[in-house]
């Protein structure tokens, strides 16, 4: 960013902030004449008092909004310099290069002789130079990036053997193509990042406008139509098609595909789910967040990326943690470590389920930092963004934390409605049930229960077996029922989770 900077105060105030400058390794050279003096008669600017500089401010990140990236970092200077230093005219440079068309050199002469020959032969030998040519049967160690013509002349007068008339060029892109307007690198990324992005936004607010009812979907159907509507407009200037109703035609089927992808397709698919529709709209939004912040500093794609997940991995290998999701699930149901013991793998589970809402949250405030920085959004060392994103990260921990500690509660209440609706008992990491039937193998009179009384006819929830006992679960008193292994037979229920037929 070329930057017309005013420095006030004098000649030594001067001198100070080019020496500032010179630290920083910020080029700047002197205006001419003429450009000082419109700059002094416009900004009514004392000789004696200010002095003005073309500085290159570097900047990093997006070239939209550089010049308020511009701005702050010409207030840093004069805060850091002691000088004052204003920033009066930002001139944004064009660093993106304009793509020239590829074209490779081949040899392709014509035979002495050729012109005496028959027409079909003439025909049929040329067909074959072509379709050579256009193999790489006759290329040349040579390729030139230029206009059809330029790249013509350049190969026959400047091949390193000397001038050559019997050189040609191919192309090796569609740059070459006659009429083809000429794109710069990165358009193409842009484009189509900027067409690709709010079609996924789009399908993920269809998919939840799916799945709601009233305001809610009203609301979800407008923000996909907000959507839709930038990634049509930039699909116009896609560097892909050379007319417009191409463009039309790529833009249909693309939402037309994103909205069957989100839909559904009736025998085909039901369409995406909106729990996975929000997982992979976080997980781009953090991809594309640590991809941002790794353009600024590379430490702080470690920092954001790396760390947070060889820490809850260190975490999760301790054994305080590895039982924590566990033994609150114990606790519900009333139940012993020994009843509900996993193995090492589920213990690793559960902490990594322990502490990764923890870690998400770090990682969400972590990828905002990085997206809102590389659009200018925030200032450098801004200390009222440093205690919003402490704030919002303290929020952020403070509700995981919460969702996850009460995750043994929920677990164990549907635990207690499928054991009296009799359908299947879904699992908690590692622990799981079965209906089974319980037939005593003792007389009744003879049986050592606990927790109640064993009904044969009447399947149960089983957590197996622990220190001698199966341990059953009692619906009708809420508590586990335990019946020591020796005087029972287990058996699957004839219709499971109903009956129990002998």
């Amino acid at each position: 960013m070329t930057t017309l900077v005013e420095l006030q105060g004098g000649r030594p105030q001067w001198e100070k902030a080019q020496r500032r400058l010179d630290e920083l390794g910020w080029p700047c050279h002197e205006l001419t004449p003429k450009e000082r003096r419109v700059a002094r008669r416009d900004l009514d600017a004392d000789p004696a008092v200010s002095e003005f500089r073309w500085v290159e401010v570097p900047v990093t990140g997006s070239s939209w909004r550089a010049d308020r990236e511009a701005a702050w970092r010409v207030t840093e200077l004069s805060k850091s310099a002691q000088a004052v230093v204003y920033g009066r005219l930002f001139q944004r440079d064009e660093t993106d290069r304009l793509m020239e068309p590829e074209w490779q050199v081949y040899a392709a002469g014509r035979p002495a002789g050729d012109a005496a020959r028959r027409a079909p032969t003439r025909r049929l030998l040329a067909a074959g130079r072509w379709m050579a040519a256009r193999s790489g049967l006759l290329d040349d160690h040579v390729r030139v990036h230029a206009g059809r013509d330029a790249a013509l002349h350049l190969a026959r007068h400047m091949h390193p053997d000397g001038p050559r008339a019997d050189l040609y060029v191919r192309p090796l892109d569609g740059r070459g193509r006659t009429g083809t307007v000429q794109h710069r690198e990165d358009a193409l990324n842009r484009a189509l990042a900027l067409f690709m992005g709010p079609l996924f936004a789009m399908a993920l607010f269809v998919t939840l406008a799916r799945h709601t009812r009233s305001t809610t979907a009203v609301v979800c159907w407008f923000l996909a139509l907000v959507c839709a509507v930038p990634a049509w407009w930039t699909a116009f200037a896609l560097p892909l098609s050379r007319t417009r109703l191409r463009c039309l035609a790529a833009s249909a089927v693309a939402t037309l595909g994103m909205a069957c992808y989100a839909l559904g397709v009736p025998g085909l698919s039901d369409g995406l789910h909106p729990k996975y529709a929000l997982t992979a709209a976080g997980v781009a939004f953090y991809a594309t967040g640590l991809v941002l912040l790794g353009r600024r500093r590379r430490w702080q794609v470690l920092s954001a990326g790396a760390l947070p997940l060889l820490a809850t991995l260190l975490v999760a290998a301790l054994p305080l943690t590895g039982r924590i999701l566990q033994d609150g699930y114990a606790d519900e149901l009333s139940l012993t470590p020994e009843e509900t013991a996993v193995s090492g793998v589920w213990q690793i589970v559960s902490a990594v389920k322990l502490l990764w809402p923890t870690i998400g949250a770090i990682l969400f405030v972590a990828a905002t930092w990085g997206i809102m920085r590389y659009f200018h959004f925030i200032r450098p060392r801004s200390l009222f963004a440093a205690i919003c994103a402490a704030l919002f990260l303290v929020l952020g921990v403070t509700l995981s934390v919460d969702a996850t500690l009460s995750s043994p509660q929920r677990a164990a209440e549907l635990l207690r409605k499928a054991a009296v609706q009799h359908t299947a008992a879904p699992g908690y990491f590692g622990i799981s049930t079965d209906w089974t039937c319980v037939r005593p193998t003792v007389p009744a009179r003879s049986l050592n229960e606990q927790g109640g009384t064993l009904s044969p006819d009447t399947p149960y929830l089983s957590f197996g077996v622990a220190d001698g006992s199966v341990v059953l679960w009692n619906p009708s008193a809420e508590q586990p029922l335990r019946v020591p292994a020796g005087q029972v037979k287990l058996l699957l229920p004839g219709k499971p989770g109903r009956t129990c037929t002998l």
